[in-house]
């Protein structure tokens, strides 16, 4: 078994549950079916191969929230090809928000996904097309482990930007993780990918629970996982 770190880095990112007409909101961490849904892009897998998609899903995922960003409002206006005005919608998005995410599987499955990011066959996006990634998604991959838990815990240190660090040392980052059903700390979430055929979309519930650390030192920053192209901008500041 294998551990694949990633790291979801972007000026914008939206990982909606429950998009409803008009109104699409975004959760305050990336959703495991978006996550998902990212390593599929970069496997070039069908939306509706199930099977393949099952395979997946069926990773153990945990996300921890290095730099938690704000939430961000688009009143968004647009037309069809014809010029005819469509519905107004609200859309929101996390803006300036860093993530590090991990899955767990078998060794060989999780090699080729890291493979996979690193030459994705489709653009990967943040939750949505609107959304690049600021940094290289791949960050590391950790073998004999099976608990994505303790490898964000113990192996992977603090990846928000550097400006960030700098202001907020003592922030205190939380894990988000998979759990079994009978966990007292159990919570809900309807964020596990069944299917993504356009049209009939479906996701199950999966237990989840929720971890707080220690504040981190700003000096542990680790950027193996590559440059930020905009901490240039520090330097403008």
């Amino acid at each position: 078994m294998s551990v694949l770190v990633l790291v979801l880095a972007g000026p914008l990112q939206a990982w909606g549950l429950a998009a409803r007409w008009a109104h699409r909101p975004t959760e305050p961490q990336p959703t495991k079916s978006g996550v998902i849904g990212l390593l599929g892009a970069a496997c070039g897998l069908d939306r509706a191969d199930t099977a393949g998609l099952a395979r997946l899903a069926a990773l153990t995922y945990a996300v921890r929230t290095d730099q938690p960003g704000h939430r961000l409002r688009d009143f968004h206006t647009t037309h069809s090809r014809t010029g005819k005005a469509m519905p107004l919608s609200n859309r929101f998005y996390l803006a300036d928000a860093v993530f590090t995410a991990a899955l767990a599987g078998p060794t060989p499955v999780m090699n080729r996904l890291h493979q996979a990011l690193r030459s994705p066959v489709h653009p990967l996006f943040l939750g949505r097309r609107s959304c690049p990634p600021a940094r290289p998604v791949a960050h590391s991959l950790h073998h004999d482990t099976d608990d994505p838990v303790t490898v964000l815990e113990h192996l992977v240190s603090w990846q928000a930007a550097g400006w960030f660090q700098q202001s907020h040392p003592g922030h205190r980052m939380t894990i988000h993780h998979d759990t079994h059903p009978t966990d007292p700390a159990a919570r809900l979430a309807n964020d596990h990918p069944l299917d993504f055929t356009p049209g009939r979309r479906r996701h199950a519930p999966r237990a989840t629970a929720t971890r707080a650390l220690a504040a981190p030192q700003p000096a542990d920053r680790d950027r193996d996982g590559g440059p930020d192209f905009f901490d240039a901008l520090d330097d403008l500041t």
